[in-house]
């Protein structure tokens, strides 16, 4: 095997604080007809890293042996993985394998890798791009930005897409959602307070963007070749130029229909055909004064090092 074949691109990873064009990026790499992206699992981690799956299937044994494994099988395709949380729900992709990946299947998968903490979510990743007809796997958890040397330690072939938005605009979108569409217990709790949620809300985006914006320098410094970064901004100004560039670091031919978008955010161009390039600065008529203070002191330099100005 040549080295260029030992290092091709098996898997993808889109990463980055939540709201950041992930869901968008997931998208466009589902458009080519090698690349499969499932969606949000929180297999390593979630905002505690206690959430991740991994720690609830860990504690049923030793995947070495069979009986753990239908322990393990059991645990997803009943009711333990549902009822693990009583933070949030079952992600979205552990929904959609239960629903499209027999059991007996995923026990099959498992039996026949390694048998490691590893295999249960490459298993999940494989039955995904199978389903699709695609010979790279990936995957889309927002999260996951926490485990990056995890998973390019794990998959010596995979490669790190890592979507970056000015947290101004993160903010915004993320207290809409939380108002429409609260999601956790937490927020839930918090849907009615008003200036309570997007006070919290605000101390989130800005703690999990700086931390986002620490770990791009890291992993850009320790793994330039295996991991990319995809300004939101760019990809909605300029889409072709970002999905060829994107393409590139691949390694895989661009393809038309991964262009081919809709525009899916709440936003008032849902529905659109396209991307919706005035998403990147419709923010600017809707940040309050105070809110503009607090991120100009405590981002303003990290926004500045990232091309995003006042």
């Amino acid at each position: 095997m040549s080295i260029q074949e030992a290092t091709a691109t098996s898997a993808v990873f889109v990463v980055g604080v939540s709201r950041s064009g992930t869901t968008l990026m997931r998208r466009v790499l589902e458009g080519s007809s090698r690349v499969a992206v499932c969606a949000e699992n929180h297999y390593l981690g979630h905002l505690l890293g206690s959430e991740g799956v991994r720690h609830r299937l860990g504690a049923l044994g030793d995947l070495r042996r069979d009986d753990v494994v239908d322990r393990v099988v059991e645990y997803i395709y009943g009711s333990g993985l549902e009822r693990s949380s009583r933070l949030r729900g079952m992600s979205r992709q552990w929904v959609w394998t239960r629903r499209h990946v027999p059991s007996a299947e995923f026990r099959t998968r498992l039996l026949q890798s390694d048998r490691t903490e590893r295999a249960v979510f490459e298993a999940m990743l494989r039955a995904y791009a199978d389903r699709r007809g695609k010979p790279i796997m990936g995957e889309k958890t927002p999260a996951h930005l926490r485990y990056v040397d995890t998973l390019l330690g794990w998959f010596p072939g995979g490669r790190v897409v890592h979507m970056m938005r000015d947290p101004r605009a993160i903010y915004l979108s993320e207290l809409r959602r939380r108002r429409r569409e609260p999601g956790s217990v937490v927020f839930r709790a918090l849907r009615s307070t008003g200036p309570v949620l997007a006070a919290v809300v605000l101390v989130q985006t800005t703690a999990a963007w700086l931390e986002g914006a620490v770990r791009l320098r890291r992993h850009r410094r320790r793994s330039p070749d295996r991991y990319l970064l995809v300004r939101f901004e760019d990809l909605v100004a300029e889409p072709e130029r970002e999905i060829r560039r994107l393409c590139d670091f691949l390694g895989i031919p661009f393809e038309e229909p991964m262009l081919e978008q809709m525009v899916v955010s709440g936003g008032r161009n849902a529905g659109e055909q396209g991307f919706d390039a005035a998403a990147a600065t419709r923010w600017r008529g809707e940040l309050g004064g105070p809110a503009a203070a607090w991120f100009r002191f405590w981002t303003g330099r990290q926004r500045q090092e990232l091309g995003y100005g006042d």
